[in-house]
C-alpha cells in the first residue's frame, strides 16, 4: 500500500483561508431568522440603551484588539512564531476579538439571546479552525510551538504569565498595511450599528414586521 504525501504546508495554510471564508457565507443563513424578530425590550428603555452601548463598547474593543493584534502579526504570519502582545495570552487573539465583535452587534440589536448565539457559533467556527491550524504551525515551528501551544491557551486568555513560559518582550514589527487593512475590516461592524438602526425605522413604519421578540 502506497503512503500518501503529506500536503505542502502551503496548500494547509491555503485550505484554511477557505474554511474559514466557506464558515462565514454559512453564517448569513443560520443569522436569518433574526431579521423576522424585534428586541424583547422597547426602544427607548434604560435596559435596551444599556445594551445597546455595551454593544458599541464591544465592537470598538474589538477593532483595538484586532489593530493591537496586527501590531505584532502583521507581515509574519506563517514566517515567524509570534508570542507576545496580545498573544502571550491567548493563541488567536484576532478571532478572540472577532468573536467579541459578534456579540456585539447582537447587543446592538437589543438581544441577549442574539448575543450569545452570535458568540457561540463564532467561538465554535473559530476553534474548529484553530484546531485545524494546530497540524501546519506544528509542522513549521515544531518545538518552538509546543512549547508555546503548552503555555498559552487557544481561544479564551490566560492572564497571568509564568516566569518559566516561553514568552519573552521582542521588538513590535510595524506593518502600515496590515494594520490599516484590519482597521478597516474592523470598522465595518460599525455599520451593523446603523444597520440596527434602520432594521428598527423600518418595523416602526410597518415596513417590516417581526415574528417573535428576541430578549
Amino acid at each position: 500500500m502506497q503512503k500518501k504525501s503529506p500536503m505542502p504546508l502551503s496548500a494547509t495554510v491555503f485550505q484554511q483561508g477557505r474554511r474559514i471564508r466557506f464558515l462565514w457565507l454559512v453564517a448569513p443563513v443560520a443569522l436569518a431568522p433574526a431579521l423576522l424578530a424585534e428586541s424583547g425590550w422597547p426602544q427607548g428603555s434604560t435596559f435596551r440603551e444599556m445594551l445597546e452601548f455595551a454593544g458599541t463598547v464591544l465592537i470598538l474593543i474589538c477593532i483595538g484588539g484586532r489593530c493591537w493584534a496586527s501590531l505584532y502579526v502583521g507581515g509574519r504570519k506563517n514566517r515567524e512564531l509570534v508570542t507576545t502582545g496580545p498573544y502571550a495570552y491567548t493563541r488567536n487573539p484576532l478571532y478572540l476579538f472577532s468573536a467579541l465583535r459578534l456579540a456585539g452587534v447582537g447587543l446592538t440589536f437589543g438581544s441577549l439571546i442574539l448575543s450569545a448565539f452570535l458568540f457561540v457559533f463564532t467561538c465554535l467556527v473559530f476553534s474548529y479552525v484553530a484546531t485545524r491550524e494546530v497540524v501546519a504551525l506544528d509542522a513549521m515551528f515544531g518545538e518552538a510551538y509546543r512549547r508555546y501551544r503548552g503555555s498559552v491557551p487557544a481561544f479564551f486568555p490566560r492572564l497571568r504569565r509564568d516566569a518559566v513560559d516561553v514568552l519573552g518582550s521582542s521588538l513590535v514589527t510595524f506593518d502600515s498595511v496590515a494594520l490599516k487593512r484590519t482597521a478597516i475590516d474592523g470598522s465595518y461592524f460599525l455599520a451593523a450599528i446603523l444597520a440596527v438602526e434602520l432594521f428598527g425605522w423600518l418595523q416602526s413604519a410597518g415596513l417590516v414586521t417581526p415574528m417573535f421578540r428576541l430578549f
